[in-house]
């Protein structure tokens, strides 16, 4: 009995939520006289919110669960759509937050996912993206991540790294950027960082001129920048003093002897 009156109140409270969605103008005062918090398997929001620290957290609709053990993936919260004729943009989850006036950050989104100490399988994911190209008969661009910066004023970072600003010592990331594959194909099979044509000009490259290095500052297979600018290449070393040479391709060779040139 305890249990179909939890579900009669979730299904009452999701009742008066679309009633309120579909009666216009009054929404507001309709869903906030509602039920707007569910919890289910005994799960706690306000202890899930608490870890994202203080100040408080207020949810003004909020979905919390304790995932039982039960022989299913649970998505707590699941949206989907399918689109089959509209030429028009679709989105499955759209989020907006805008910012005025003398305020705190804001956040489009803010995703939380923590590995704790008592976690000893299993894998964190902040943020996990999953595209693929099922065999479309045109060229249909699909991209993992885009990253658009709008509005004519520049905007600062595309991708930042941080790491938390605590009292005691900061985690961080031991890699910052990391490529994988699953075995036997590659992740990347063409080209693993690339400037497309048209991009225009820009004032560097890559400047790390910022960071410090207790060892490589570069390294490719038989290529290698140290942390002082020291450059070592495979195809230079002869083991002896020598001199550096530069062929009719335009490559740099080793030669025992001086170059000779016109």
């Amino acid at each position: 009995m305890k249990r179909r009156a939890r579900v009669g109140a979730a299904l009452t409270a999701l009742g008066i939520f679309a009633v309120g969605l579909l009666s216009g103008s009054a929404a507001p005062t309709v869903v906030s006289a509602a039920a707007t918090l569910f919890e289910y398997n005994r799960a706690s929001l306000a202890g899930q919110l608490a870890k994202a620290g203080a100040p408080p957290i207020t949810a003004p609709f909020g979905i919390a669960e304790q995932v039982p053990d039960d022989g299913t993936r649970h998505f707590t919260l699941t949206v989907g759509n399918e689109n089959r004729e509209s030429p028009e943009d679709t989105v499955a989850l759209y989020a907006l937050a805008d910012g005025h006036g003398p305020i705190g950050g804001v956040w489009g989104a803010n995703v939380l996912a923590f590995a704790h100490a008592d976690m000893t399988s299993g894998a964190v994911h902040g943020l996990e993206v999953d595209v693929g190209n099922l065999g479309t008969s045109t060229t249909v661009p699909v991209a993992g991540i885009n990253v658009f910066a709008i509005g004519t004023k520049r905007s600062d970072v595309a991708i930042g790294i941080l790491n938390e600003l605590a009292a005691g010592p900061p985690g961080g990331f031991r890699e910052g950027i990391a490529f994988h594959s699953n075995a036997p194909g590659t992740a990347v099979s063409e080209v693993l960082m690339r400037v497309h044509p048209g991009f225009g000009e820009v004032t560097n490259g890559i400047d790390l001129r910022e960071a410090r290095f207790a060892e490589l500052a570069l390294a490719t297979p038989g290529f290698s920048v140290d942390g002082g600018g020291w450059i070592t290449s495979t195809p230079l070393a002869l083991g002896r003093t020598g001199y550096a040479c530069v062929d009719a391709d335009g490559r740099l060779f080793a030669s025992v002897a001086p170059c000779v040139g016109r």
